[in-house]
């Protein structure tokens, strides 16, 4: 059975594995320097990062399981401001799932969980930021109402790498379409 749940401080080894295996398996490959991924990963999925961002109230860590094994991931930032604009919303930062785990519909599923967090924490925007080369991801976005509404460039000391930022206006009180 697919759960989803708000991960806690006591969760941080889960989160840990699920987000480096899962981050390496869709991503790795785009890295030119092992050593440049081997740092972002080192930073993000850090003990301490993660014990900070477990414990903020600004943070939503939401872990998705199947059959009480984790499977993804999301991570979501409230009151994150759009770069380049006035508006700022729910930052959906990471959603991510084990290899084998894509396309049985679970990310819709944790999408949708991920709107109604949002949703419960008065953000009137979700937003996030997808690689432009990425066109499934994409598509899936868009198949959840999300539109491209800008672009960016994350850059490291051997490489840049186009981003388009999407976003979806969220109604003020759930809805059924969020069931």
């Amino acid at each position: 059975m697919f759960t989803v749940r708000q991960a806690l401080l006591a969760d941080l080894a889960s989160v840990r594995e699920t987000g480096i295996a899962s981050y390496v398996a869709h991503f790795g490959a785009l890295w030119h320097q092992q050593s440049e991924m081997e740092d972002f990963l080192a930073k993000d999925f850090s003990a301490a990062a993660l014990t900070k961002t477990l414990q903020d109230r600004q943070v939503c860590w939401l872990l998705a399981y199947l059959d009480n094994t984790p499977i993804g991931f999301a991570r979501l930032n409230f009151d994150s401001p759009l770069a380049a604009t006035a508006t700022s919303g729910a930052e959906l930062q990471k959603i991510y799932f084990l290899p084998g785990y894509a396309g049985h519909g679970y990310g819709e599923r944790l999408f949708a969980e991920v709107q109604r967090r949002a949703i419960k924490n008065l953000q009137t925007l979700l937003w996030l930021d997808v690689l432009k080369t990425n066109v499934s991801a994409r598509r899936f976005y868009q198949r959840q109402g999300m539109e491209v509404v800008g672009e960016n460039r994350f850059t490291t000391a051997s490489q840049a790498v186009e981003l388009w930022y999407m976003a979806k206006e969220l109604p003020l009180t759930a809805t059924s379409d969020l069931a």
